[in-house]
């Protein structure tokens, strides 16, 4: 019985917790997976990238890309942070799930 009142009281608790979790568009929206970022071509051109330029050209060609940021130990494992013409290593991919 006393298992049974814990159990309740925990998600009576659980239930209670206003949620802080921010989800991310569906897929359908976006044209990405939901653990890539939609980001703007021309934004990362400004910001050094060329890849994203091409992958989109090669795609559906809106100007949008998804990129998902690679482990920042990774990143700094192919590119070392004083020789790195970009902030940050993204793995991109056109904005289109059917691809």
């Amino acid at each position: 019985m006393k298992r049974f009142v814990l159990i309740a009281a925990a998600t009576a608790a659980f239930a209670l917790i206003p949620s802080t979790a921010s989800f991310a568009e569906p897929a359908s929206a976006t044209g990405c997976p939901a653990s890539n970022q939609v980001l703007v071509v021309a934004d990362l051109l400004k910001k050094g990238y060329r890849l994203p330029g091409v992958i989109d050209s090669e795609g559906n060609a809106n100007g949008l890309v998804c990129g998902k940021p690679l482990n920042p130990v990774v990143q700094e494992m192919q590119c070392p942070a004083a020789e790195c013409p970009v902030p940050i290593i993204y793995s991109f991919r056109d904005d289109n799930l059917n691809r």
